[in-house]
Protein backbone atom coordinates (compact mmCIF):
# COMPACT_ATOMS: atom_id res chain seq x y z
CA UNK A 1 0.00 0.00 0.00
CA UNK A 2 2.73 2.45 0.69
CA UNK A 3 4.31 2.37 -2.89
CA UNK A 4 1.42 3.46 -4.27
CA UNK A 5 0.96 6.76 -2.21
CA UNK A 6 3.99 8.15 -4.28
CA UNK A 7 2.75 7.48 -7.61
CA UNK A 8 -0.65 9.20 -6.67
CA UNK A 9 0.80 12.05 -5.17
CA UNK A 10 2.52 12.75 -8.83
CA UNK A 11 -0.66 12.43 -10.42
CA UNK A 12 -2.39 14.82 -8.36
CA UNK A 13 0.67 17.06 -9.13
CA UNK A 14 0.01 16.79 -12.26
CA UNK A 15 -3.66 17.40 -11.97
CA UNK A 16 -2.91 20.53 -9.74
CA UNK A 17 -0.12 22.13 -12.42
CA UNK A 18 -2.56 21.70 -15.05
CA UNK A 19 -4.95 23.39 -13.40
CA UNK A 20 -2.30 26.58 -12.54
CA UNK A 21 -0.88 26.55 -15.76
CA UNK A 22 -2.28 29.25 -18.35
CA UNK A 23 -4.33 28.78 -20.54
CA UNK A 24 -3.10 29.24 -24.24
CA UNK A 25 -4.11 32.25 -26.63
CA UNK A 26 -6.07 31.01 -29.28
CA UNK A 27 -7.14 32.45 -32.66
CA UNK A 28 -10.30 34.83 -32.20
CA UNK A 29 -12.61 36.34 -34.96
CA UNK A 30 -12.34 40.21 -34.49
CA UNK A 31 -14.67 42.60 -35.90
CA UNK A 32 -14.98 46.70 -35.56
CA UNK A 33 -16.75 48.92 -36.77
CA UNK A 34 -18.06 52.47 -36.40
CA UNK A 35 -17.33 55.96 -37.44
CA UNK A 36 -15.61 59.11 -37.08
CA UNK A 37 -13.86 62.54 -38.09
CA UNK A 38 -10.63 63.89 -39.15
CA UNK A 39 -8.86 66.48 -36.95
CA UNK A 40 -5.38 67.79 -38.32
CA UNK A 41 -3.33 64.71 -38.86
CA UNK A 42 -5.54 62.39 -36.40
CA UNK A 43 -8.55 60.41 -37.42
CA UNK A 44 -10.83 59.92 -33.99
CA UNK A 45 -13.98 57.65 -34.06
CA UNK A 46 -16.21 55.64 -31.92
CA UNK A 47 -17.89 52.13 -32.67
CA UNK A 48 -18.06 48.71 -31.26
CA UNK A 49 -15.34 45.62 -31.48
CA UNK A 50 -15.50 42.14 -30.57
CA UNK A 51 -13.68 41.51 -27.43
CA UNK A 52 -13.78 45.32 -26.15
CA UNK A 53 -16.87 46.39 -26.96
CA UNK A 54 -18.21 49.92 -27.07
CA UNK A 55 -14.43 51.42 -28.53
CA UNK A 56 -12.86 54.77 -29.15
CA UNK A 57 -10.32 54.78 -32.53
CA UNK A 58 -7.50 56.85 -32.50
CA UNK A 59 -5.41 57.10 -35.45
CA UNK A 60 -2.52 58.93 -36.46
CA UNK A 61 -1.43 60.15 -40.61
CA UNK A 62 0.30 61.97 -43.08
CA UNK A 63 -0.86 62.83 -46.15
CA UNK A 64 0.81 64.47 -49.10
CA UNK A 65 -1.80 66.11 -51.36
CA UNK A 66 0.74 65.97 -54.29
CA UNK A 67 1.12 62.48 -54.51
CA UNK A 68 -2.37 61.13 -52.66
CA UNK A 69 -0.23 59.08 -49.84
CA UNK A 70 -1.77 58.40 -47.07
CA UNK A 71 0.86 57.41 -44.20
CA UNK A 72 -0.77 55.73 -41.34
CA UNK A 73 1.73 56.14 -38.52
CA UNK A 74 0.10 54.12 -35.47
CA UNK A 75 -3.32 52.88 -34.61
CA UNK A 76 -5.58 51.85 -31.69
CA UNK A 77 -8.70 51.36 -29.93
CA UNK A 78 -9.66 51.51 -26.44
CA UNK A 79 -12.60 49.74 -24.70
CA UNK A 80 -14.92 51.33 -22.09
CA UNK A 81 -12.65 49.87 -18.72
CA UNK A 82 -9.62 51.25 -20.65
CA UNK A 83 -8.16 48.37 -21.95
CA UNK A 84 -6.12 49.31 -25.54
CA UNK A 85 -5.24 47.59 -28.38
CA UNK A 86 -2.73 48.63 -30.88
CA UNK A 87 -1.97 48.10 -34.14
CA UNK A 88 0.13 49.30 -37.17
CA UNK A 89 -0.73 49.48 -40.77
CA UNK A 90 1.88 46.35 -42.61
CA UNK A 91 4.46 48.46 -44.19
CA UNK A 92 4.24 48.78 -48.19
CA UNK A 93 5.71 51.38 -50.60
CA UNK A 94 2.71 53.08 -51.14
CA UNK A 95 -0.17 53.93 -49.44
CA UNK A 96 -3.13 55.38 -51.91
CA UNK A 97 -6.12 57.48 -51.12
CA UNK A 98 -8.32 57.37 -54.18
CA UNK A 99 -9.94 60.61 -54.23
CA UNK A 100 -12.96 59.02 -56.27
CA UNK A 101 -13.97 56.93 -53.64
CA UNK A 102 -12.84 58.11 -51.03
CA UNK A 103 -11.66 54.89 -49.58
CA UNK A 104 -8.12 53.51 -48.21
CA UNK A 105 -7.91 49.60 -47.18
CA UNK A 106 -4.99 47.90 -45.86
CA UNK A 107 -4.00 45.21 -43.87
CA UNK A 108 -2.72 46.03 -39.93
CA UNK A 109 -1.06 43.90 -37.64
CA UNK A 110 -2.01 43.81 -33.77
CA UNK A 111 1.10 44.60 -31.49
CA UNK A 112 -0.24 44.27 -28.13
CA UNK A 113 -1.89 47.05 -25.99
CA UNK A 114 -2.80 46.83 -22.17
CA UNK A 115 -5.08 45.28 -19.91
CA UNK A 116 -5.97 41.69 -21.51
CA UNK A 117 -4.33 43.09 -24.53
CA UNK A 118 -1.22 43.35 -23.39
CA UNK A 119 0.71 40.82 -25.40
CA UNK A 120 -2.28 40.33 -28.23
CA UNK A 121 -1.11 39.29 -31.87
CA UNK A 122 -2.82 38.95 -35.09
CA UNK A 123 -3.94 40.94 -38.08
CA UNK A 124 -6.70 42.46 -40.22
CA UNK A 125 -7.95 43.85 -42.92
CA UNK A 126 -9.22 47.80 -42.20
CA UNK A 127 -11.09 49.61 -45.06
CA UNK A 128 -11.45 53.40 -44.35
CA UNK A 129 -14.37 54.93 -46.19
CA UNK A 130 -14.04 58.70 -46.16
CA UNK A 131 -17.60 61.08 -47.40
CA UNK A 132 -16.26 63.34 -49.79
CA UNK A 133 -19.55 65.38 -49.01
CA UNK A 134 -18.00 66.81 -45.90
CA UNK A 135 -14.57 67.29 -47.68
CA UNK A 136 -13.04 63.79 -46.57
CA UNK A 137 -13.59 64.85 -43.09
CA UNK A 138 -15.63 62.49 -41.47
CA UNK A 139 -15.18 58.55 -42.07
CA UNK A 140 -16.57 55.12 -41.11
CA UNK A 141 -14.46 52.22 -40.65
CA UNK A 142 -14.36 48.54 -40.64
CA UNK A 143 -11.63 46.19 -39.55
CA UNK A 144 -12.20 42.26 -40.14
CA UNK A 145 -9.45 39.75 -38.93
CA UNK A 146 -8.31 37.75 -35.83
CA UNK A 147 -6.71 38.21 -32.72
CA UNK A 148 -4.81 35.96 -30.43
CA UNK A 149 -4.69 37.39 -26.84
Amino acid sequence: MLRFVPRIAAVLLLVVAGTLAPAAAEDRAFKASGEGFVNNSEMLGSGQATHLGPTFLELSFGYDLSSGRFRPDGASLTSANGDVLTFDFDAVDDYRFDMETGVVSRTVTFTGGTGRFQDATGSADVMIVFDPGTAYQTFTFLIDGSIDY
